[in-house]
């Protein structure tokens, strides 16, 4: 532990597991976590929470536990949960703590002012209009044109996020995701390019995990992706991306004036860039650590970025250079299906263990567990390995995936389905 003054780590679901917190963070600070009173995730494990530090929590308002913070002579402070950064800065500018600004909190959260942002300042060009109410629909469209994508101005996780083809089934579209949620933004779709020989094995944009340190921006690595399964479901990732050194510099180099537009000067940021035949476009900047890339950088011989983010956070000297890589280093999901359902049994998972190549095996949910559906990503578990580069590791996942089979209760009975049917299927209604 090098700070005797304590690190303040806003919890809630996010890029951090409680495991990953207590292996990393312990040993930085002592720590004084703060979270809702009602929030669903945090309940459970506020045991787990107690036995890694103190634990204050709010009901309606952060400024509830501003006394009680102030009183632990806290040193810096962090989160790793999207829904979590306006918290953040918010306790940041009442504790006297470095973090994001209120307009740059604003940026990073709110999908529309982000793309206005990157728009004002030149950084990229996607068009994109704000959707409040059904009968704006027309006129948003004359704007943005088809295909477009719909997405919540406010979300994570691909959550109600749609690609629209149709005029008219954009409307009902809308008009039924309008009904639960206040505000959407409708973006032009942005074709992609294949980024490697192998074509559809792999998908057609990245992301960019960077550091901002005093203002500087320093690059830690460009991820690859695999396939989206429709809509916008994201199904993993692997370092190094299977780019040449000139393309993954245009992606860098994208993220870095990406990151400046938005003011970020302190923490780590995950850009998501679409690859295109006119270059690189911007996808969205996100104000925190990247879902699952602390494992992939922790795997891949890297840095532990979620100790690097507390070190940084308490105003820490940190080095964060580019990763190196003399091997791929993949995690891939099998995701829930998009229909609501319970998960009853998982088969296979000890022939995937023992091929050569696969490094470890997690289940993410249990048997027996309802699940709601949905387009939202949703992973049922998590599959590391390492291959000698990425052909080698497509094959080793056409080889594997097979020997995993999930079997569901669904609304029309009982349904067994092995990972290959489950991703081409894209979990859509059995029958």
């Amino acid at each position: 532990m090098t700070s005797s003054r304590r690190l303040v780590v806003v919890y809630d679901r996010g890029a951090a597991t409680v495991s990953e917190i207590a292996r990393s963070l312990t040993k930085v600070a002592p720590l004084v976590f703060v979270t809702r009173e009602n929030s669903e995730h945090v309940g459970p494990l506020l045991p787990l929470l107690r036995d890694m530090g103190d634990v204050v929590t709010f009901r309606d308002t952060p400024a509830e536990v501003t006394g009680p913070l102030r009183a632990t002579d806290p040193g810096g402070i962090v989160t790793f949960s999207e829904r979590m950064l306006p918290v953040t800065a918010e306790l940041a500018a009442q504790l006297g703590l470095s973090y994001h600004s209120d307009d740059t909190v604003r940026f990073l959260t709110d999908k529309f002012c982000q793309r206005q942002r990157l728009r004002e300042t030149g950084t990229d060009s996607v068009a994109g209009q704000l959707l409040t109410r059904p009968e704006e629909w027309p006129e948003v469209l004359r704007h943005v044109g088809l295909p477009a994508i719909v997405k919540p101005v406010r979300g994570e996780g691909s959550r109600n996020t749609y690609r629209v083809d149709d005029a008219e089934e954009g409307r009902r579209l809308v008009a039924r995701l309008l009904a639960s949620e206040p505000a959407f933004v409708v973006e032009e779709f942005l074709q992609g390019k294949p980024c490697h020989s192998s074509g559809e094995s792999v998908g057609d944009y990245v992301s960019v995990e960077s550091i901002a340190i005093r203002g500087a921006v320093h690059h830690i690595a460009v991820t690859g992706k695999f396939p989206l399964v429709p809509p916008f479901r994201e199904t993993g990732q692997f370092w190094p991306a299977a780019l040449p050194e000139k393309e993954q510099q245009l992606v860098r180099d994208l993220a870095e004036k990406a990151i400046r537009a938005l003011g970020v000067t302190t923490g780590i940021t995950h850009t998501e860039i679409k690859l295109t035949d006119t270059g690189p476009r911007v996808i969205e900047v996100n104000g925190r650590l990247g879902g699952n890339i602390n494992a992939l950088s922790l795997r891949a011989a890297g840095p532990d970025l979620v100790e690097l983010a507390g070190r940084l956070a308490l105003g820490e000297a940190v080095d964060a250079p580019l990763v190196a890589h003399d091997r791929v280093v993949f995690q891939y999901s099998n995701l829930a299906p998009s229909f609501p359902c319970r998960l009853d049994s998982v088969a296979g998972q000890r022939q995937l263990r023992s091929t050569v190549g696969i490094t470890g095996y997690r289940a993410w949910i249990r048997p027996g567990t309802q699940l709601d559906g949905g387009v939202s990503t949703s992973e049922l578990d998590l599959i590391h390995g390492e291959a000698d580069d990425h052909s080698v590791m497509i094959q080793l996942l056409r080889e594997v995936l097979p020997h995993l089979t999930f079997t569901f209760t669904s609304p029309v009975g009982q349904v067994e389905i092995s990972a290959p049917d489950l991703l081409a299927k894209g979990g859509a209604r059995p029958g």
